[in-house]
């Protein structure tokens, strides 16, 4: 037995938020920052200087809808620089066509509707982590910005 590994303290899972609505941030920190570090960003952009900061990031979770560059073009962007995370996507809109488009081309690992519902987050961010801790670490990625 090796005692060293029993004492490692495990750290909290980090996950990013990114919302152009500050509240929608903040009503998510509320909800599941008792278990999980959450970051917050407010563009396509400043996720990815949040991501390129942060490489403890397991799960991103972002709106569709956003001013400028949308969050499909956030989650191809990570999908392709940093393919572990895993990626879920919020909205409040149902263009079914382009959801099952993100869903099939693996960049959307699930899909949750607005209003959140703070359990099926809670639920879908549980299986996110343990996706995340499922696939292996990939060394040598390159970083682009969406």
């Amino acid at each position: 037995m090796n005692p060293s590994s029993d004492a490692t303290p495990t750290a909290r899972p980090t996950v990013l938020y990114v919302d152009d609505e500050a509240l929608a941030g903040k009503y998510f920190a509320r909800a599941v920052g008792a278990e999980y570090d959450v970051l917050l960003a407010t563009s396509c952009d400043e996720a990815i200087a949040v991501l390129h900061d942060n490489a403890q990031v397991a799960v991103l979770l972002t709106d569709f809808r956003m001013p400028g560059r949308d969050g499909g073009e956030l989650l191809e962007a990570v999908a392709h620089d940093y393919p572990r995370i895993v990626r879920i996507l919020v909205t409040a809109y149902t263009d079914i066509d382009v959801l099952q488009e993100k869903l099939k081309s693996g960049a959307v690992f699930r899909i949750l509707e607005k209003p959140l519902r703070p359990a099926s987050v809670r639920d879908t961010l549980q299986l996110a982590f343990e996706r995340y801790h499922e696939s292996p670490p990939i060394q040598g990625q390159t970083h682009r910005s969406c």
